[in-house]
């Protein structure tokens, strides 16, 4: 889940840093808004050991997803051939809807964890005071030797009512501790509304 990418947000704020150590620190470049949410895209920089805790982090939550891909599509081939030998005996009918039922379980089998620690955690804290994580739906890094770096967009939706946020991040396992950060983003709602549709932009164009 995230923006509609045939949607130009509007920037409401840039260049906030979240979370910092000695080695490592996490920052939100920018904030997006969109009629349905917000956009968050964040960098995390790392250095010497904690960077190479995060490449060992990454590695590892690689194999283990490409595992689970392997995995879920063998459970999917399977829970198709007893459907159709269902279908044989109890109808169509009833063999779809042990399909669905098959997929939907098989589908949270194979949810995403922050178990595997490969991401910065970023989250908004609730009235109660919790920590509600929340979804990266792009990620990039890149590393050497001696140096990480990670840039993921986070999705938090719906808009903040009153615009008043406090961002929560954390990433323990390469060294930073979590850290709250209180934010105003001012007519927020205002704001979302200037969004528009690129393609509009194209069909201005040609007229």
């Amino acid at each position: 889940m995230g923006p509609d990418g045939e949607l130009l947000g509007v920037v409401v704020h840039s260049g906030l840093v979240l979370g910092r150590s000695r080695d490592v620190v996490a920052a939100v470049r920018r904030i997006t808004a969109f009629p349905g949410g917000l956009a968050l895209d964040t960098v995390v920089l790392a250095r010497d050991i904690h960077a190479e805790a995060a490449g060992r982090r990454e590695h590892a939550a690689t194999t283990h997803r490409r595992a689970a891909e392997t995995a879920q599509r063998e459970d999917k081939a399977a829970a198709q051939h007893d459907s159709q030998a269902a279908a044989q005996w109890e109808g169509t009918a009833a063999a779809e809807r042990h399909q669905a039922r098959t997929s939907a379980i098989i589908e949270r089998r194979y949810l995403p964890s922050f178990d595997e620690a490969d991401l910065l955690r970023l989250g908004i804290a609730t009235p109660a005071g919790a920590a509600l994580w929340l979804d990266a739906y792009e990620s990039s890094s890149s590393k050497t030797e001696d140096h990480y770096r990670l840039e993921t967009a986070y999705w938090l939706t719906p808009l903040p009512v009153d615009g008043l946020l406090t961002l929560v991040c954390a990433w323990p396992e390469i060294g930073l501790a979590e850290t709250r950060t209180d934010i105003i983003l001012p007519e927020l709602a205002v704001r979302a509304a200037e969004t528009f549709p690129l393609w509009a932009v194209a069909e201005d164009a040609e007229t």
